[in-house]
């Protein structure tokens, strides 16, 4: 008893130490972390808010509307063999590789809470379901980052191809203990108007959490920028943290490889917005950091021998055809998005309190 009292007391006093020391940090480098922070908004309004929401209210209507249950028929015995997962699970897949990182885990949230699969299937599907979408890959990474199309559909598709490899392989080792529970009538659909509504509220609250998400660990970075010195620790930090900023100034220097396990691995930020999305499941964090970890790997593997295959070369050391800040400039279309996502969120916290 005495020793569990000593371990909870200095695990509390870590934490006060910890808070203390990164208050001081934002406090001694807050022009840093005010020009990182000012780069993830910018980042949010150009490039997050933009590819993310529309498929973040699509998948919650397909979910809620009931299409989710007709799209996965058609392919219920390829997610039953591959994956050892109800049909349903088949439009969380397809709309996690299109979408974006979390894509996925809202959608299987979506099935959780509508009652379509059991919890061990969602917690299963949670694992593997995670990517980063076409506009971050392909529009950010390879055009703007290397100008170069192709390097980003090499890299989407390395990574597209790790999601699959890493869903079959937790189904082999996972078939036994998971109960496909698959059941139509299990629950009843919205109306087109309720889900259409419950939806693009849905995806304001959670495309407000993942830009709060990026603006924290952006200011993060700036910190560390600041306080790391060498580049190698520093590189590997980025990488660990946000891979939105890990990408932007690694692509500076590195090799093509070590961006696409970073964009496989997603980083602390994008695994923070997934477990926000997931809180309803338990999911195993250390497992899921770990399978992370190895999706970054295959996915760098799989991008280099596409490069191969079909004799890619970037020229990672020009700052010339490296544009890092074009993504950056800002609309005010994207502004006048943003601004109708806090409106709805608003709204969804009113009703929320009422009922």
């Amino acid at each position: 008893m005495f020793l569990r009292v000593a371990v909870t007391k200095a695990g509390t006093a870590a934490k006060v130490l910890a808070v203390f020391i990164l208050c001081t940090l934002i406090i001694i480098f807050s022009s840093e972390c005010s020009e990182e922070a000012a780069l993830g908004i910018k980042f949010c309004l150009g490039v997050l808010v933009p590819s993310l929401f529309p498929f973040m209210a699509i998948s919650s209507f397909v979910v809620n509307c009931g299409l989710a249950s007709v799209i996965g028929k058609p392919f219920r015995h390829i997610t039953k063999q591959l994956f050892g997962l109800s049909p349903c699970f088949a439009t969380a897949i397809f709309l996690s590789l299109l979408g974006g990182y979390p894509v996925g885990a809202r959608t299987i949230s979506s099935i959780y809470q509508r009652g379509i699969a059991s919890k061990a299937e969602c917690e299963k599907a949670a694992m593997f379901a995670v990517c980063a979408g076409p506009g971050f890959v392909i529009n950010f990474v390879g055009i703007t980052l290397y100008n170069n199309q192709k390097i980003g559909l090499i890299m989407m598709c390395s990574q597209c191809l790790s999601v699959l490899i890493i869903g079959v392989i937790m189904g082999l080792v996972h078939r036994d203990k998971t109960d496909i529970s698959y059941n139509e009538l299990s629950h009843k659909p919205m109306s087109f108007s309720s889900a259409l509504v419950q939806a693009t509220l849905d995806s304001s609250k959670g495309m407000l959490t993942i830009c709060a998400f990026v603006l924290l660990f952006s200011s993060l970075t700036g910190i560390l920028k600041a306080v790391v010195p060498g580049s190698n620790t520093k590189d590997f930090l980025l990488i660990l943290l946000e891979v939105c900023s890990a990408v932007n100034e690694l692509a500076k220097r590195a090799p093509v490889e070590l961006i696409a396990f970073a964009v496989g691995f997603g980083g602390l930020c994008v695994h923070f917005q997934i477990y926000s999305s997931l809180k309803e499941l338990n999911i195993n964090k250390l497992l899921f950091f770990c399978i992370r970890i190895i999706q970054g790997v295959i996915t760098a593997l799989i991008t280099h021998i596409g490069l191969i295959i079909f004799e890619e070369e970037a020229e990672v050391f020009s700052t010339i055809t490296v544009q890092n800040t074009d993504i950056f400039e800002g609309s005010l279309l994207s502004a006048a998005v943003l601004l109708g996502i806090a409106i709805c969120f608003l709204y969804s916290i009113k009703n929320y309190k009422q009922n």
